[in-house]
């Protein structure tokens, strides 16, 4: 209402008659723009607020949510065999789900060798389709260490339907020892494991100053050959000989 008496003093000063302000109309004026602002205050007073209390409940519905309490996962059995399938060798071989499925499950074993050291087996899987390579260690200190290393041999006749599988790990032969340790043995075994090929009846090993059969059964076989130390394979290398029904040697070579 100032500033509306101060503009018509103005104007009235700069005009050229004489001018008397209208008191009651310029106080009627400013009580209606007081109404007005008073009107527009509390509005976005209450604006303000409503958008502050929606602001909060969305923030507390995307905030983040209670963590459920959960137990830790417990940790996986001991693969007690290195197992690797006939068909899938490179794939399977470093598959841990794979070869505790293959040790839990695969029960129907086709044929296996067994000594203190440990075995070789050969699995076939439930449905009988598939089959598995697999070697078992002894426990050192509680582990299963199954076997330690392997090596993928395919040679002269032997093709991949008929690989030749070979492990090797530590082992104390027919020392009468504490195995949980391997204390005081420097020996390893070899094991073997492969497919008949067609028309082979026998399949013999010598190296080492051993000679035996491995064992054969249902299209398979096994066989672990035993040294007192290592180095004694430069000397007296291991070779499997396989035969044909007639005797007649179809294969060798050295492992």
């Amino acid at each position: 209402m100032t500033n509306d008496l101060k503009t018509l003093l103005d104007q009235a000063t700069d005009r050229g008659t004489s001018f008397t302000p209208d008191v009651t109309a310029l106080v009627a004026a400013g009580r209606h723009r007081t109404r007005i602002r008073r009107a527009t205050m509390t509005a976005a007073t209450a604006v303000t607020a409503a958008t502050a209390v929606v602001a909060a409940l969305v923030i507390g519905r995307i905030g983040p949510e209670p963590h459920p309490v959960t137990t830790p996962p417990e940790a996986p059995a001991a693969v007690t065999d290195l197992c690797a399938k006939s068909d899938d060798f490179f794939r399977t071989a470093n598959d841990d789900t794979w070869r505790r499925q293959v040790a839990a499950t695969w029960t129907d074993k086709v044929v296996q060798v067994s000594d203190a050291d440990g075995n070789m087996t050969v699995r076939r899987s439930p449905d009988g389709t598939q089959y598995a390579y697999c070697v078992a260690g002894v426990p050192i200190h509680g582990q299963q260490l199954g076997g330690f290393g392997a090596t993928l041999l395919n040679t002269g006749i032997i093709t991949r339907a008929y690989q030749i599988q070979r492990y090797w790990s530590m082992a104390c032969g027919d020392s009468k020892v504490d195995r949980s340790d391997f204390a005081g043995c420097m020996g390893v075994v070899y094991s073997y494991a492969g497919r008949v090929p067609e028309g082979v009846t026998r399949i013999a090993f010598t190296g080492l100053g051993q000679r035996a059969d491995a064992a054969v059964k249902d299209g398979y076989w096994a066989h672990r050959v035993y040294t007192a130390d290592i180095r004694n394979g430069n000397t007296d290398p291991i070779y499997i000989s396989m035969y044909d029904g007639a005797g007649k040697q179809v294969f060798r070579d050295r492992y």
